[in-house]
């Protein structure tokens, strides 16, 4: 642990626990260090500068050959506000690696551009205008991000708080003082829903009989050509906005999004005060379709005649997590943040790429097969083992199903899994994780440009399927997915190592000391490589000390393999895979080499003995994929709960 480091993350604002997990990731330091310098603030800097300059070397863009230029913007404080960091990421996006345009970047970042006090008035003005009748209806009731919310959008590059300062200034002058709120009273948690209970209690509503009885549905069977029947939807409540004598709700049932309209002596005051965002209800009514100029889900609403309250939720939800919360809290209260729409959609996606990937199996001849997850033997490299305790003898939690899944080719050719893997990473980068959703196929009777074709014709057959089966949700989430391009490119190792050296993609940026034949590649520079060529690449023939030991090698140079990995721009690799070997003796050589105890792997060794025969396989990570296909910064956002280096919860 390096002190200086440490104390030179903390001058530029970051606190004691930030400080000391970045360091533990070599390549983060030493990124972050170099913007540091590049921003000219190395004799300290405020907390604003200072997250900002972290949150560029963690963002997606972070490999971008403009960061340095952008970071003496933060530096200099001429990029500030949280838009204009958004701003700046989404310029760096475009500009790729063309060369740094400093006037466009201004433009696009508001640089320079001053919102004066009397321009922010003049927009709260406009708005009050807007919600006159809301305003004099709720007063101070009126949701305070109803309000900052479209001001954010009018007055794109004005300072926040100021605006929010003279909103306070304006609503105090038209409504007169803010009602004062008694002490609430603190409650333990779970907080009691009595309450809310004893409100509702006091409603009587009852159901019309003479109305025609009510057709169960889920929200994906509303549409126009349904429109006049009576219907009963049950969901969560995702958004409510009630008025006098009327409440417009938007609900989930987590097959969509329904817009609702309650009226007359279906309004209740407890609607207004206990009746809140994520509640659960049964919503009676006759579905209509809308005009035309309102837009809503599925093309029609539910104006609602009769509702049930099924259970409450409690109002503290809109303390547990905001705009403003950190990765961490939000990684903590997972379980509500996937409640959120690009969550939820997300989780979605991932279940339609499962279907997707299943699908192009089945649909070429492959068979599923389910391996164990509890190994007595490594695949990948003893170091990233999860060590167990198994009826007193030592397991791991597999790395790898690949050994077990060329034990089955001879019994149904082509097979793939679909199942869980675990490395013990101690990286925390944006696309590792410790357990992870590994698809892997084995195929015999191939060559390794069959090989090779197979994996891309995958990608390309999985994300064409996607789109099949629900592009809006798909375009909804990343308006920029496509289908790419066949063929990808390929390109050999050596070819890499050659495009690094002239293209000052550095070893070591510090000393800019070149790759050279042999060298690992690490994912930074690799990804550099990838993003500043801007195509998949198919990087192929490493050299054999850098790979497994049951990778073939190349017959026409045996220091190399007939190995690969699928690079994607944006996420750098989401597949590795190789021709295995196939003679018997060089196996055993192979496991002599490694000092493995062959005798272990009299299982695995025996394919090569009764009936041998060349083949070959990969490993795709599922959310490697994902993380790469929906357009995601971080490989933590494709997952239901993520697990990675110190997080096992929730």
């Amino acid at each position: 642990m390096s002190e200086a480091d440490i104390k030179l993350f903390q001058s530029i604002g970051l606190d004691d626990k930030r400080s000391k997990d970045t360091i533990k990731n070599k390549e983060l330091t030493d990124l972050l260090k170099s913007l540091i310098t590049a921003a000219g603030v190395q004799g300290g800097a405020d907390k604003t500068v200072g997250n900002l300059l972290y949150n560029l070397a963690t963002s997606a863009q972070a490999q971008s050959p403009l960061c340095a230029d952008v970071a003496r913007y933060i530096g200099d404080g001429r990029i500030k506000s949280q838009p204009q960091f958004q701003a700046m990421i989404a310029h760096l996006k475009e500009a790729g690696a063309t060369p740094f345009n400093a006037s466009k970047l201004e433009v696009d970042c508001g640089v320079g551009v001053t919102v004066t006090i009397d321009q922010i008035n003049q927009a709260i003005d406009t708005l009050f205008q807007q919600k006159q009748t809301e305003l004099t209806e709720k007063k101070w009731g009126v949701p305070i991000g109803d309000l900052l919310n479209p001001l954010k959008d009018t007055l794109k590059w004005a300072d926040l708080k100021s605006v929010k300062d003279q909103l306070d200034k304006k609503m105090l002058a038209l409504l007169g003082p803010k009602p004062q709120e008694a002490p609430k009273e603190k409650k333990e948690k779970p907080v009691s829903t009595a309450k809310v209970e004893e409100s509702m209690a006091k409603i009587t509503l009852t159901e019309d009989k003479a109305l025609p009885p009510a057709k169960v549905l889920k929200i994906r069977g509303c549409s126009p050509a349904i429109a006049g029947s009576r219907v009963c939807i049950k969901g969560w409540i995702h958004h409510i906005r009630a008025q006098k004598k009327i409440a417009f709700m938007e609900l989930r049932d987590g097959t969509g999004f329904l817009q609702c309209v309650l009226a007359e002596n279906l309004i209740h005051p407890s609607i207004v005060d206990d009746l809140k965002r994520e509640a659960t209800v049964a919503l009676y009514g006759k579905l209509t379709v809308p005009p035309p100029d309102k837009h809503c889900p599925n093309g029609v609403e539910l104006q609602v005649d009769y509702w049930q309250l099924i259970g409450p939720s409690n109002v503290d939800l809109e303390g547990i997590i905001n705009t403003e919360s950190n990765v961490d809290q939000m990684l903590d209260q997972r379980h509500i943040v996937l409640r959120g729409t690009r969550a939820s959609s997300i989780m979605k996606l991932r279940s339609i790429a499962m279907k997707a990937f299943r699908d192009h199996y089945f649909d070429n001849g492959y068979y599923e097969i389910s391996p164990p997850t509890l190994v007595n033997t490594f695949c990948e490299g003893g170091s990233e083992l999860f060590t167990l305790d198994y009826y007193g003898q030592p397991a791991y939690l597999t790395q790898s199903s690949q050994l077990y899944l060329e034990t089955v080719i001879p019994v149904v050719g082509d097979s793939y899994c679909m199942a869980q893997s675990y490395r013990a990473e101690k990286s925390k980068t944006r696309r590792h994780l410790s357990e992870f959703t590994h698809l892997e196929a084995e195929c015999p009777f191939i060559t390794y440009d069959d090989l090779l074709n197979r994996i891309e014709f995958l990608v390309c057959d999985v994300a064409e399927r996607i789109f099949k089966i629900d592009s809006e949700l798909l375009l909804s989430v990343n308006a920029n997915a496509k289908v790419p391009q066949r063929p990808f490119k390929r390109m050999d190792y050596v070819e890499g190592i050659k495009y690094c050296r002239e293209h000052n993609i550095y070893k070591d940026e510090a000393t800019k000391t070149n790759f050279e034949f042999g060298d690992d590649i690490p994912e930074a520079a690799e990804r550099k490589m990838n993003d500043q060529i801007g195509v998949p690449i198919l990087f192929c023939r490493f050299p054999a000390e850098m790979k497994a030991f049951y990778m073939a090698r190349c017959p026409e140079d045996r220091t190399l393999t007939e190995s690969v990995d699928l690079l994607m721009p944006g996420v750098g690799e989401i597949v590795g895979g190789s021709m295995r070997i196939a003679d018997y003796q060089e196996l055993m050589d192979a496991y002599k080499r490694e000092g493995l105890d062959p005798s272990q792997y009299y299982w695995f060794t025996d394919q090569r003995k009764y009936g041998t025969t060349p083949h070959g396989g990969y490993g795709l990570g599922v959310e490697r994929f994902l993380t790469w296909f929906l357009g995601e910064e971080h490989i933590r956002n494709v997952c239901l709960y993520p697990r990675y280096t110190e997080r096992c919860q929730p």
